[in-house]
């Protein structure tokens, strides 16, 4: 399908803007204008007064008495000092910003001709029905469409006299897909959108109401009108209730429609979404500094990395047969937040995508995988040690009982040594791409130990004293 070829390249956008972002600067933060920084400029002066209290006899004997003038000397010396001093205070310059947002949507079509999205409109995309119609075999799926945002900023909109809670909006890609033909999906670039949200909770997590219009022009020209209940943001972790009505049209032509004639589409919705490194800022913490903002997990990143070595006869890379390292594994968007227990330090976490591969045919991949874990600092802001237990449901079924040493390099970059053990079962190979899979073989199984060697890029380790638990 193609919309979902080009939401997947939209997607590795803005991770790898994310990723490259991070490098070229101390926060990712800053690198998308997402600070602001106030500075107050100061003149300040010192002044030093120093008393010298001497007294000088003359060798031989004298009388001091009381016409006689004392030796007794009294010197004041005063100092100014004067110099300018500017201090710089940096806050959050946005209401929302957020990496990349799905959305599973029921209803806006019949359940034949539904693209079987899943649930959070994530989990379908390794299902053999994913987006494909078979002439003659009947076809139902639950979830028939979907709603995909990569890079999101909302901004205060100060119309109505200030009233609360208005924002503007846009995105860098959205995609509207009521189901499999491509000429019905309903596509932009830069879409605008007004929101207001009531706040139905205002200590985190946050629970919002939250209407809001949008509308897109490029390729497909549309409009969006929506509410949904939002819970979240712990650790940049969202969850959202929808329901809406979409109505717009694809020209002849363009990215969606090859047809000669332009092609409308109106549907209602009604989904289950979730989204991650989403981050939102009510008013009042528009004007509390960085350093001052409240957090929920030890651990939030956008990418991490490693190189396994798992006792396997044959490695991933025939091209490299006698490299010590067999496999790989990657998690994409891992987030780790704290349970306010036994001091905080037992976390609960997921990410987006995660893949262990122990060598040839022996991978698997889950989907919003569920992962518990304790968090113990071996050396205050520098080396921790996270031993944890991760159940990946689907697409593959398996538990990685593990262990990770992190050692911070800096905000934005760790490096990691990492053992543990992995059984289950493996990915069926019909939910693989063939491209993928002749690399890594035909799946068999998924069972064995393994040490790996990692590095996780723009991935920030708090400390204790950072956790909202712990002010």
């Amino acid at each position: 399908m193609k919309v979902m070829k080009i939401f997947l390249q939209f997607l590795m956008f803005g991770i790898v803007c994310s990723l490259f972002g991070s490098c070229a600067s101390s926060s990712w933060m800053e690198t998308f204008r997402l600070t602001r920084t106030e500075e107050d400029a100061f003149t300040i002066t010192i002044k030093d007064t120093s008393f010298t209290d001497a007294v000088r006899n003359e060798p031989g004997e004298r009388d001091n008495g009381i016409i006689y003038p004392s030796s007794r000397t009294l010197t004041n010396n005063s100092l100014t000092t004067q110099y300018d001093s500017v201090v710089e205070r940096k806050y959050p310059n946005f209401v929302r910003f957020a990496v990349f947002e799905s959305v599973g949507l029921i209803g806006t079509t019949s359940s034949d001709k539904g693209v079987g999205s899943g649930m959070f409109g994530i989990m379908g995309f390794f299902d053999p029905d994913f987006a494909t119609i078979t002439k003659g075999q009947s076809r139902s799926v639950t979830f028939t469409g979907g709603i995909y945002r990569v890079l999101t900023y909302e901004t205060r909109l100060r119309w109505f006299r200030d009233a609360k809670d208005w924002t503007f909006g846009s995105g860098v890609f959205e995609a509207l897909v009521p189901e499999v033909a491509n000429e019905k999906t309903l596509v932009s670039i830069l879409p605008m959108y007004l929101r207001k949200r009531y706040f139905l909770r205002e200590q985190i997590p946050y629970i919002a109401v939250t209407p809001a219009v949008g509308i897109g022009l490029f390729p497909s020209q549309y409009i969006n009108a929506s509410v949904s209940l939002d819970v979240g943001s712990l650790g940049g972790l969202n969850m959202r209730l929808y329901g809406g009505y979409a109505t717009g049209s694809n020209y002849k032509g363009n990215w969606m429609n090859n047809t000669a004639e332009a092609v409308s589409s109106s549907f209602p919705y009604a989904g289950l979404g979730i989204s991650v490194l989403d981050f939102l800022n009510r008013v009042p913490e528009l004007y509390r500094e960085w350093k001052d903002h409240e957090h929920s997990g030890w651990d939030i990143g956008i990418f991490q990395f490693g190189l396994i070595y798992s006792g396997e006869v044959s490695a991933i890379s025939s091209k490299n047969p006698t490299s010590p390292f067999r496999g790989y594994f990657i998690r994409i968007t891992p987030t780790s937040l704290a349970l306010p227990i036994l001091d905080n330090r037992f976390y609960v976490g997921t990410s987006l995508f995660s893949v262990m591969i122990l060598g040839q045919n022996k991978f698997g991949l889950g989907v919003l995988p569920i992962r518990i874990g304790y968090w113990h600092d071996l050396m205050d802001d520098e080396l921790t040690l996270e031993p944890f237990v991760e159940y990946d449901y689907y697409p593959s079924s398996f538990v990685n009982l593990g262990a990770r040493l992190n050692l911070k390099v800096s905000n934005i970059i760790n490096l990691s040594a990492n053992l543990g053990y992995v059984n289950g079962n493996s990915i069926s190979g019909s939910l693989v791409p063939p491209d993928i899979l002749g690399e890594i073989g035909k799946a068999t199984s998924l069972s064995g130990a393994y040490f790996g060697l990692g590095i996780s890029l723009d991935d920030r380790i708090f400390g204790s004293k950072e956790l909202r638990y712990n002010r």
